[in-house]
């Protein structure tokens, strides 16, 4: 079998490649990012109900849940580097179709468009990672990815919201563009050598659509990513309706403390063990979501998004190197793009189920449910787990 360059010897993290996908990834996110605090005031601007607003925003996840699979062999198949521009160039172009959208029926194949570059590139980028970063060091490698795309939640809803409220949405939406167009440039500089495992000539060893080593820790991913559908949903109309400011501050909150919590997440994930942050994670996240459902006010709803921050700067790296350790190297695409597929069962699904929940009941109730989602899945990770130790052992 090849060996990769995720599995040679070497201890050498930080290569010109690595770092172009690390900016890759930080780019299209900025680009996405964005959109969380313009889609929603979108589709009341132009005329949608409040239930609309979960219609428009699944939709994406829906169309990227059919794609993803997909985006996992074309990773192995054409490259990580391929499927990371052109990812990153439908998302652009999409972006800028925003501004000709007149209601609520022509945003959705605009944002279904979206969904298609946004199974593709991240797949590609976090492959791109996985790959050259050490086994040894591979939490941490991922870590530094994960840092990547939250910083982008640092500014980038924030300067979206800024843009449309003291511009228009057509500035907003050609800012979102922007950003995946300079994704786009700087895949297309990430050199082709070692970000992809070599295709092999065994049937036996290429990549399937759904990697069954990555069915288990997607299922309990979901239990995380069920979180950012309501506030994706309902958080710029929960943060006006309550007076609790600007909701770019919730995600640059969020944003800070992932950030800062997976600077330390990753190398304790590679010497403790992947269960040791996987667990706590889910719990703050939970917590998190319980806390928002309470917030009357800006403090309490800060806090929200300081344990929901801290809780996915220590899943994220903990369950990508969870997937990673349990996938063959040809599968390894394939299983990232599965676990991917958590964002869009969880986020965009959610979105589409919450979005009339929130309609008829309140926006604070949808918060509780995902918390309750969050719990399900932690309480299913340590089940899973003892059952796997208990085989194994046999």
């Amino acid at each position: 079998m090849t060996q990769s360059r995720a599995d040679a010897p070497s201890t050498r993290l930080w290569t010109s490649d690595y770092v172009l996908g690390l900016l890759t990834a930080h780019f299209l996110f900025a680009s996405y990012t964005s959109l969380f605090t313009m889609v929603p005031l979108y589709v009341l601007d132009r005329g949608g109900a409040e239930w609309q607003i979960g219609l428009v925003v699944g939709s994406f996840g829906i169309v990227a849940l059919v794609v993803r699979p997909f985006a996992g062999k074309w990773v192995y198949l054409l490259g990580a580097k391929r499927v990371a521009i052109v990812g990153s160039a439908i998302f652009a172009v999409a972006g800028v179709l925003y501004i000709p959208a007149f209601d609520v029926w022509t945003m959705l194949p605009v944002r279904m468009l979206q969904g298609v570059g946004m199974a593709m590139t991240p797949v590609a980028t976090v492959t791109i990672i996985a790959n050259l970063a050490p086994v040894q060091r591979r939490a941490e490698g991922l870590s530094y990815h994960g840092n990547s795309v939250a910083l982008s939640g640092l500014y980038s809803p924030v300067v979206g919201f800024w843009l449309i409220s003291n511009h228009s949405f057509s500035s907003g939406f050609l800012y979102s563009a922007m950003c995946a167009s300079v994704a786009a440039a700087l895949a297309f500089r990430i050199s082709s050598t070692g970000t992809s495992i070599p295709v092999s000539p065994d049937p036996a060893h290429r990549a399937p659509l759904i990697a069954p080593s990555a069915i288990f820790p997607t299922a309990v991913f979901v239990g995380y990513t069920i979180t950012t559908a309501p506030v994706a949903t309902f958080l710029p109309l929960f943060a006006e309706t309550r007076n609790l400011g600007n909701p770019g501050l919730y995600f640059s909150v969020n944003s800070l403390t992932t950030i800062t919590v997976m600077l330390i997440a990753g190398r304790a994930a590679d010497r403790l063990g992947r269960s040791a942050l996987i667990i706590p994670g889910l719990l703050s996240a939970a917590a998190g979501m319980f806390v928002l459902m309470g917030a009357h006010n800006q403090a309490v709803f800060l806090s929200a998004a300081f344990l929901v921050g801290g809780g996915f700067g220590m899943i994220q790296p903990a369950m990508q190197s969870f997937t990673v350790d349990r996938a063959p190297p040809h599968e390894r695409s394939s299983a990232l793009a599965t676990l991917q597929a958590g964002w869009d069962i969880g986020g965009s699904g959610g979105a589409l189920i919450l979005g009339p929940v929130g309609g008829i009941l309140t926006a604070a109730s949808t918060f509780g449910i995902a918390g309750a989602g969050t719990l399900i899945g932690a309480a299913g990770f340590v089940l899973g787990s003892r059952r796997s130790r208990r085989r194994d052992s046999k």
